[in-house]
């Protein structure tokens, strides 16, 4: 009887720890100073990448951030990239692309302590998930003007890297403002499927120059080096996008669209350690400096500039009605 009583104690004793540890809920994880930046492309193209990328070390240099960076991203993996991003203590993952919201939407509600941030997209939740989306249009009816009024052939090409609403916007826009500004002319667009397939690019580039294209617009983050390449050595006039990409072609540089990252990741993540991110969706655009154009290039004339920063002052001052994306 003994030791039947010893055994039953032990086993109570056993079971009672049982049940307090069960009881007890798994300690959170403690958030760290870090921040995630995950890419579809290199930090180097040149454009839409290497922008975000800037914006990324100017929250470490500035903040003391610790930061990570995935390059390269397949659509296939991006959850769990940003479930491992979150299960290593990271305060923020910033996803580069509108490509990224199914993946936001998912996981930003599994780790509701961690501040997701989407550039260029529109997923937010009013709790943890925020979106930045450059303001769709008016960077594409600057450049529509522009080249409506540098075209001699009257044929403009447009070569986007994917078919996805903001891209879509700014060409809609680019062509609204085409019909003002040289009815005549139209354009021609190709859309290559991929942000990074530069030989794509240039393929599509020459389709259009063999068309009759004279001005060539590329909104396709590295795949506008294919482009660069395809107009060098001729006279039709490159318009790049998301930074200065006067190098790409120096002699056929018209203009760029630049998109700063810095600025932008510096105000939200600024945001986010003052408490003052809820999940909300923030367009930034001409007003606020996240877009403008980058110095003309020597072939466009003065007459033009003059022309061109009108339509800039007129956008700041919202005296255009911009096309807004599809579905919205």
């Amino acid at each position: 009887m003994k030791r039947f009583a010893v055994v039953t104690l032990v086993l109570a004793l056993a079971l009672t720890t049982l049940v307090a540890g069960c009881s007890t809920k798994p300690k959170e994880k403690v958030l760290a100073k870090k921040a995630a930046l995950i890419l579809s492309g290199p930090v180097n193209d040149g454009g839409w990448n290497q922008n975000a990328y800037e914006g990324l070390q100017a929250i470490k240099d500035k903040d003391g951030f610790e930061v990570a960076v995935s390059e390269n991203v397949a659509q296939a993996d991006q959850v769990n990239l940003m479930r491992n991003y979150a299960n290593q203590g990271f305060k923020y993952i910033i996803a580069n692309g509108f490509e990224y919201g199914d993946a936001i939407k998912t996981v930003a509600a599994e780790f509701p302590k961690v501040t997701f941030i989407q550039l260029g997209g529109i997923e937010h939740n009013g709790a943890n998930a925020n979106a930045m989306l450059f303001k769709s249009g008016e960077a594409g009816y600057a450049v529509g003007a522009i080249a409506a009024m540098m075209t001699k052939t009257n044929k403009i090409g447009w070569i986007g890297a994917m078919d996805i609403p903001s891209i879509r916007a700014d060409e809609d826009n680019a062509i609204a403002a085409v019909k003002v500004f040289n009815p005549k002319a139209k354009v021609i667009d190709a859309y290559v499927g991929s942000w990074t397939d530069i030989a794509k690019g240039k393929e599509a580039a020459l389709a259009q120059i063999a068309q009759g294209c004279d001005i060539i617009i590329a909104n396709g983050d590295a795949v506008n080096h294919g482009v660069a390449e395809a107009v060098k050595g001729t006279k039709v006039g490159f318009i790049g996008w998301s930074r200065d990409q006067t190098a790409l072609a120096p002699d056929n540089f018209i203009t760029s669209v630049v998109q700063s990252g810095a600025p932008i990741l510096l105000d939200l993540v600024g945001k986010g350690e003052a408490g003052q991110l809820k999940g909300d969706l923030y367009v930034m655009g001409l007003v606020e400096g996240a877009q403008t154009l980058a110095p003309y290039g020597k072939i466009v004339p003065q007459d033009i500039q003059t022309k061109a920063n009108q339509v800039l002052k007129d956008l700041k001052d919202n005296k255009i009605t911009l096309i807004p994306p599809k579905g919205s």
